[in-house]
């Protein structure tokens, strides 16, 4: 029987799709939709066609927009993902499109855990508006091996922040150097959250890890090993999967 994690997050949906071993067989993404109910319930229909004994566990901010067996918390997906991917680590730093949070996980359950304040300068969001102000994809951004951006943007808010990207278009600043200072400035809004533990490494996951260079960039700003495992940006899909299988509702 095939399990099937899907983590509906503020701007994309990841879905995991695992097998009775706990092989994955198949990540991939898709843009959140707007109306989720309607949406999920053909999605659902449709995975079934293709795994029809599928069971289906979701998390993230539309967990209960999904008709699946069962939901739950994203911060417990993550640690069973965690454990999962890089059983040897026990402290993630996650980079949401809507906020950022550190856990601790012991064994795949979930120890501790600190969300960052309300504020969009620390998450995906304010990139995603910063690559759209910037005409970019996330496919062309370059980190240059860690270096540190060329000026550093002097608002910790995203909405002055953006007024400040302007500002630096209408000076005729490359929007690669612009961009490098976007990440560095998330980054370091989430390096606060880092202060709240104490450790030598930390697992990076969110979108942001498909970003080339983003690991030494990362280490530059934290001053701290970073792991990136492969598809850490599914951490949270397929810590449901995983969940499934420990609650051994199959």
């Amino acid at each position: 029987m095939h399990c099937i994690g899907i983590d509906i997050g503020s701007t994309y949906t990841k879905y995991c799709i695992m097998d009775a071993n706990g092989i994955i067989e198949e990540l991939y993404s898709e843009k959140t939709p707007v109306r989720q109910k309607e949406y999920f319930m053909q999605k659902i229909q449709d995975l079934r066609t293709h795994y029809p004994d599928a069971q289906v566990i979701s998390c993230g901010y539309g967990k209960r927009n999904v008709s699946a067996l069962k939901n739950i918390n994203e911060l417990t997906a993550l640690a069973c993902g965690m454990q999962y991917l890089s059983p040897g680590m026990d402290i993630a730093l996650d980079i949401g499109g809507q906020d950022t949070k550190v856990i601790i996980q012991n064994q795949g359950a979930l120890k501790e855990f600190f969300l960052n304040d309300k504020c969009a300068a620390g998450c995906g969001m304010f990139l995603i508006n910063a690559l759209n102000l910037l005409k970019m994809g996330f496919k062309d951004i370059e980190l240059q091996n860690g270096m540190e951006p060329e000026f550093m943007l002097s608002s910790v808010c995203a909405v002055f922040a953006q007024s400040e990207m302007v500002e630096l278009l209408a000076q005729d600043y490359h929007p690669q150097v612009i961009i490098r200072a976007v990440v560095w400035q998330i980054l370091n809004q989430a390096k606060t959250l880092l202060t709240k533990v104490e450790c030598d490494g930390i697992l990076l996951t969110g979108g942001m890890t498909k970003i080339a260079g983003i690991k030494s960039y990362a280490e530059r700003v934290f001053g701290k090993k970073v792991v990136i495992p492969q598809n850490a940006a599914y951490l949270s899909a397929i810590g449901c999967a995983v969940k499934y299988r420990q609650c051994d509702l199959l």
